[in-house]
């Protein structure tokens, strides 16, 4: 019996002492460690990802499913997060990864897009307008192969972009959105996003409107001035403020929440300086003097927040800056 009750206390001390190590170190989080929340939470979340708000938004890399750590999963990112882009490997995901996939999408209400560089027409496809065409089918069957949520373009003319589809107001590029729109985005009627980040301005001003969003990589932000710069650029193309989500690069500022020193101006007219997140996140953009609420604030791999203690502790905050729990 005494042999018994050692071997008992020792199973108890040794199973106290990996669930303390779960509280205390998120790299040690396991799937199915986090105690489920009721149906109403999960009901309430996915109302409020369907109602009219500012949104947060992530690229997420080095999604995989098959390391212990929950911070490469899908499944870790904030609950209240609206979109992300998976920025990678998007093809031949596993049976886990479809699993990890399901779960943000259904029971979470998270949008979940893929990301690929719109600057070439890749083979075997040929660069004119038939060939964007077929080109936009095959992106089509690939969202619906793995059951994404639509498709986001990266798209940089004069930052590095070089191919057929770049340039400002560039023709081809124009055909290929408009090819696209057959599938996603809000002119196609599937509820499938069609999202465009990098240089969303650049594209002719008739095919805006075949967006659900524009994200601008804002990267390095000083603040106010330098957002509302950007903006002035999208609105001579006819982009409306809430269709406008501004991203910082937290695989360079994760550890700081962003460029330090971005300077803004709260809804109370208290001029801050904050790092460069919260400073989009308290933005909004000015069109003829008047403040306009904008479509979001992100980062670019977001995943690197899963380091911070709590997780994701800067983009949580500028999610409850841009839409305060009630």
């Amino acid at each position: 019996m005494k042999i018994l009750t050692n071997i008992l206390l020792l199973f108890f001390f040794s199973f106290t002492l990996i669930s303390c190590i779960d509280e205390v170190d998120p790299e040690n989080k396991i799937v199915g460690k986090t105690p489920p929340k009721s149906e109403e939470y999960y009901k309430n979340l996915r109302e409020y990802k369907n109602s009219d708000h500012a949104v947060a938004f992530g690229w997420f890399g080095g999604w995989n499913t098959e390391t212990p750590s929950m911070g490469t999963r899908l499944s870790s990112i904030p609950d209240s997060v609206d979109i992300v882009s998976i920025w990678g490997k998007y093809w031949d995901i596993s049976d886990a990864q479809r699993a990890d996939l399901t779960y943000v999408q259904k029971v979470l209400g998270t949008k979940v897009t893929y990301t690929i560089f719109a600057h070439e027409v890749p083979s075997p496809f040929e660069a004119n307008t038939e060939g964007v065409r077929e080109y936009a089918k095959a992106l089509a069957d690939t969202m619906y192969k793995y059951n994404y949520d639509g498709l986001d373009l990266d798209y940089e003319p004069g930052f590095g972009g070089v191919g057929p589809l770049v340039g400002h107001n560039n023709a081809l590029m124009k055909d290929f959105v408009l090819a696209l729109s057959q599938y996603f985005g809000p002119k196609s009627g599937t509820g499938k996003l069609l999202v465009i980040d990098g240089v969303p301005y650049a594209v002719h001003a008739d095919i805006v409107e075949c967006f659900d969003y524009g994200i601008v990589q804002a990267y390095d932000s000083s603040g106010e001035g330098d957002l509302q710069g950007r903006f002035n650029n999208a609105l001579a193309k006819g982009w409306p403020a809430e269709k406008y989500i501004f991203t910082e690069d937290f695989e360079k500022w994760w550890s700081t929440g962003g460029k330090a020193g971005a300077t803004v101006t709260t809804p109370e007219g208290n001029r801050i300086t904050v790092p460069s997140l919260e400073a989009m996140a308290w933005f909004n953009p000015k069109i003829d003097g008047e403040y306009h609420r904008k479509g979001g604030a992100g980062t670019y791999h977001m995943e690197n927040e899963y380091k911070h203690t709590p997780d994701y502790k800067y983009l949580r905050q500028a999610i409850q800056i841009m839409n305060p729990a009630k």
